[in-house]
């Protein structure tokens, strides 16, 4: 019974939510800085409040997570809806956005109303940037930006682009950028990945890899070594490791 009660999620969140990907944080490699701010801007207020009461503070309203594509935000979000232990809504922007003239307030404002009539709850809207851009950027006859206020947790790529009234404290407390993977945060992700793709790669080999790839997100690294471990299948179909990345298969990003 107990089992069942820990898997089951109130019928009202399926109006809006998007299957969200089952991952934890422990499957996020090379960001351990940033997985514990968002635990204690977010986890922490739910499983330990009386170290918020005892500091005087309130937890953030709202996080906005950015940076450059393939850097591991939306999965960031997913992991913590998964291991905050309370309900989340997982949802896509283009999911909100109409072109009928107040269909996009009017679905904005259900999805509020979702989530405080399941509270405790964790809101993902994810490109964020896609809802409210800088007002007077785009002349459409819909415009959302007035509507969205506080409270959901959110991930996007470009947030030169939303509008500051959105970006203030009261609504995004919290701007968590995640950044381009440094050289020793590549090395993390690529020893967590060959933890589920088994690669046949020696410490030199890794640490030439982990140089050739600068620039790269945790998601291109994770896509090479998914094209290395197809390859070696397309070559023998019994095959249980992967062969080493070749430097033409980095430098073919």
């Amino acid at each position: 019974m107990e089992d069942t009660l820990a898997a089951a999620r109130p019928s009202g969140l399926s109006a809006f939510a998007s299957p969200a990907p089952n991952v934890q944080f422990c499957d996020i490699y090379g960001m351990d800085t940033v997985i514990r701010d968002i635990k204690a801007s977010v986890i922490t207020p739910f499983q330990r409040p009386e170290q918020y009461i005892a500091l005087g503070i309130t937890a953030p309203k709202g996080i906005l997570l950015h940076g450059p594509p393939g850097t591991g935000k939306t999965m960031i979000c997913c992991a913590l809806a998964r291991e905050a232990g309370v309900n989340y809504i997982f949802v896509e922007s283009t999911q909100l956005r109409s072109k009928v003239v107040g269909e996009s307030e009017k679905s904005i404002a259900n999805l509020f109303s979702h989530a405080r009539s399941n509270s405790p709850c964790i809101l993902f809207i994810d490109q964020i940037d896609i809802l409210v851009p800088k007002r007077g950027s785009r002349s459409t006859s819909e415009n959302t930006g007035d509507r969205i206020v506080t409270g959901f947790l959110t991930a996007t790529n470009r947030i030169e682009v939303i509008d500051e009234a959105v970006l203030r404290p009261g609504r995004f407390d919290e701007h968590i950028q995640i950044q381009l993977p440094d050289q020793h945060q590549r090395k993390a992700i690529i020893q967590g990945l060959t933890k589920k793709i088994p690669l046949e790669m020696s410490p030199e080999q890794l640490d030439e890899m982990v140089t050739q790839s600068r620039g790269w997100a945790g998601a291109d690294l994770e896509n090479i070594l998914r094209e290395a471990a197809m390859e070696n299948l397309r070559q023998d179909r019994q095959a249980t490791k992967c062969h080493t990345v070749s430097k033409a298969g980095i430098g073919a990003r």
